[in-house]
């Protein structure tokens, strides 16, 4: 191999990119082709290497000291830079497949983490922060201001703030000299409301009322904020889920810096999300509303394409899902029954978690001593317009229009019990399903009213939680690239990845009484509970994100090849990154399994 041809070869591999051209001759002159054959023991704790190794051709296994196989590495991945920087390891190197590698000096590759910043903090990063790094390079080129805006990147208004017991006529005057219709209201406990024209036309003009009122008089308090460091697409999800026109801006010392305004969001996006929104609101009409609906896949891809985090999509596709819901709701259920139910979405639209229209998970719960057979034909009309409007239905009819589905605040109450007396595996699905139950119209005191009651019921009900996480464990998850290399190449990755985190925090969120349905928020809240430590919560977030991301980009493939979606990936259509991105979340996943293993006491039960 060349010259040229080594450093086209090592320029492929990161973190190799990164060094200077006299790093890299340094690297190359210090760098020799060897050969190992299968079974060949390359690094033991006994025998620490003298060089670096870059896979040419072959495949190499790291086995810990119990001979599990942890990690299998394939033609351009690289190791063991720990040997080399600390002298020590724990496990075993060992050639599967007969290797062809390069080889790279001890001395000099020591040499170029000490004169490469971004070289030595790959290899001394951890697991988070390598996920993070190679997502970065993977995505560099789609990265755009959706990804990467943070507030204060944008155009900020300078906020007229007047403190409270100051006349309104005074207020208008000071708005007039920032060329602002906005007055921002600030009491002397540091609160802020707000003062818009609308509110004025509206509590003033209309009303015949004195300019020289107070402010406080008018204003709504609180007035929602976001922090000027606060990623721009949070604020701009924030907005949306409001149905408002403008928010403060704040520092770490939660002063007001600012008035962002929704125009300067859209022209800085400059995408049509907005407009499906707008399109939901003023639907006067069921089929106007389907029409605001299908919109949804081109804005999924729109934002895909753009290098925003499936997080975030998830996040904003739910946001205008429940729009829809509660709109439909209205259309179709009269104003007199509205008030006595509450319109539930469950599963993964309970958890905010599905991005492309896949199934119904739906319920509706009725106040009691409330007739529900009215309700009956208004619910079918419910799922067969979520049908025509392109939501799946559920394959296993956990939709609104069947009656199980469909009953009153105690006859869920009974359901429950028998959930928790009577364990089988279709309890424990519908229990688990209806834990996520989140309230997207009607009464949201009767969803509240039935998660109490299911909390109550669980205390001290510690087999029964260790049997319902035990399902974390249901589906293998590949523990080696070999595992989900496969002859058929097709690997479900809602099983072997999404659903054992997903199902884990929610069996530790179900204990600890957490009312939060999104799984990123549960891990959050579990960390600050002290139930998760800081990497394993930062590592699950990594891992979910990035499965979540291989999983949306298969279901965007499938959708434009007009196929039906599911949740397999191919896995020989991944990229070296997106391998390596997978073999690491695969890990970080197997690890949380013991966790919750751990924790659950799972291997004490039958």
């Amino acid at each position: 191999m060349s010259l040229r041809d080594q450093k086209e070869f090592l320029s492929q591999i990161h973190p190799f990119e990164l060094l200077d051209e006299r790093q890299m001759d340094k690297c190359i002159k210090h760098m020799d082709i060897a050969y190992y054959p299968k079974d060949e023991i390359l690094i033991t704790p006994e025998r620490i290497p003298e060089h670096f190794f870059i896979i040419i051709k072959g495949i190499v296994h790291e086995y810990n000291e119990n001979e599990e196989i942890l990690v299998d590495f394939h033609q351009q991945d690289s190791f063991d830079a720990n040997s080399l920087i600390y002298g020590k390891t724990k496990n075993n190197f060992k050639v599967y497949e007969d290797l062809i590698c390069y080889e790279i000096e001890k001395i000099a590759f020591l040499e170029l983490i000490e004169e490469n910043e971004g070289f030595k903090n790959f290899f001394l990063n951890n697991l988070v922060n390598k996920l993070q790094t190679l997502k970065e390079k993977k995505y560099t080129s789609e990265l755009s201001s959706f990804m990467i805006a943070r507030v204060a990147d944008t155009v900020l208004h300078p906020p007229c703030i007047v403190e409270e017991g100051t006349k309104l006529i005074d207020a208008i005057e000071k708005s007039m000299e920032f060329h602002t219709s906005t007055i921002i209201v600030k009491k002397q406990n540091g609160e802020f409301g707000i003062i818009t024209d609308s509110l004025l036309k509206v509590k003033v003009l209309l009303q015949g009322r004195d300019l020289n009122i107070h402010v406080e008089d008018i204003a709504i308090f609180p007035l929602l904020a976001v922090n000027q460091d606060d990623y721009l697409f949070d604020a701009f999800s924030l907005l949306i889920k409001k149905n408002i026109k403008r928010v403060g801006v704040v520092d770490n010392d939660c002063q007001m810096v600012g008035i962002l305004e929704q125009i300067d969001v859209l022209s800085h996006f400059a995408n049509h999300t907005y407009v499906v929104d707008s399109k939901i609101k003023n639907a006067k009409t069921i089929e106007e509303l389907k029409e605001a609906s299908s919109e949804f896949i081109n804005t999924i891809k729109t934002l895909n394409a753009k290098g925003v985090k499936v997080n975030h999509i998830s996040n904003l596709i739910g946001q205008l899902n429940t729009k829809v819901y509660k709109k439909l709701y209205k259309f179709i259920v009269p104003k007199e029954l509205q008030k006595d139910a509450c319109f539930i979405v469950m599963g993964s639209e309970g958890r905010n978690e599905q991005i492309m229209k896949t199934d119904q998970d739906n319920a509706l719960v009725v106040k009691d001593g409330v007739d529900v057979e009215q309700y009956r034909p208004y619910m079918q009309q419910m799922t067969e317009s979520l049908i025509d409007f392109g939501y799946p239905p559920c394959p296993g009819n956990i939709m609104v229009s069947n009656p199980f589905w469909c009953k009153t605040v105690s006859e869920y109450k009974s359901e429950t019990k028998k959930w928790i007396e009577n364990p089988d595996m279709q309890n424990y699905m519908d229990l688990a399903i209806f834990f996520d139950a989140f309230a997207v119209a009607g009464d949201k005191e009767l969803l509240i009213n039935l998660k109490d009651d299911l909390f109550n019921k669980l205390h001290d009900k510690d087999v029964f939680m260790a049997y319902f996480a035990k399902a974390t464990l249901t589906f293998d998850t590949p523990s080696t690239v070999a595992n989900f290399m496969t002859k058929s190449h097709n690997i479900d990755i809602k099983k072997t990845g999404v659903f054992p985190v997903v199902q884990g925090i929610r069996s530790l969120a179900l204990r600890e009484r957490i009312r939060e349905t999104r799984t990123t928020n549960r891990i959050r809240i579990l960390e600050q509970k002290k139930i998760l430590e800081s990497q394993m919560a930062n590592e699950l977030l990594e891992a979910f994100d990035v499965l979540n991301t291989l999983r949306l980009k298969a279901h965007l493939q499938k959708a434009q090849d007009n196929v039906k979606i599911n949740n397999e990936v191919d896995t020989h259509k991944l990229g070296k990154i997106e391998r390596d991105l997978l073999k690491d979340s695969f890990k970080i996943v197997n690890d949380f399994k013991k966790f919750i293993t751990y924790t659950f006491k799972i291997d004490k039960i039958s």
